[in-house]
């Protein structure tokens, strides 16, 4: 192969890689795309299922709150229950830190994959009244939408690590 041809072959090859390049969607027109795509029901559902996990966590039914719950594989775009080892994690979680009060800090839609509903909860009560100290930690839902429906995920250290880069 000549010079001639190997350059023609490299302009090629860097005209299909700035043409794929620019047809890739920015971040935020797919997050714009997608809260496009958004009504009014599908904010009541999420947060309705959310909310409806959280008072499962406050009565104490933690099976029932975990039968909620889903894994999400961001690269397959699928949901599956949890898994025996992770709803063990979450089990022991809740009894660490049962939601005795709960209040819901902000919701947010970014994409099918990546939402948040953050909660603040109290799950220990300080006994002495002069003391304005009750234990409180935050938790995070994950809700995806996948073909159309809901599903609850919650978000764990490494997602809040990686929406931050």
């Amino acid at each position: 192969m000549n010079m001639k041809n190997l350059a023609y072959i490299m302009f090629i090859a860097l005209v299909a890689v700035f043409v794929s390049s620019c047809k890739e969607k920015t971040r935020m027109q797919q997050v714009q795309e997608f809260r496009n795509s958004l009504s009014s029901t599908d904010t009541t559902q999420m947060l309705k299922l959310c909310n409806d996990c959280m008072d499962l966590l406050k009565a104490q039914k933690v099976e029932s709150a975990l039968s909620m719950l889903y894994e999400y594989n961001d690269s397959t775009k699928e949901v599956q229950p949890l898994t025996d080892k992770t709803r063990k994690q979450y089990e022991r979680r809740f009894k660490v830190f049962p939601v005795l009060e709960y209040t819901m800090d902000y919701y947010s839609f970014q994409l099918e994959g990546v939402n948040d509903v953050k909660y603040r909860i109290t799950f220990a009560l300080e006994e002495n009244p002069e003391q304005n100290g009750n234990a409180v930690t935050a938790m995070m839902f994950n809700p995806v939408k996948v073909d159309g429906v809901w599903y609850l995920t919650i978000k764990n250290g490494t997602e809040f690590d990686r929406m931050r880069n």
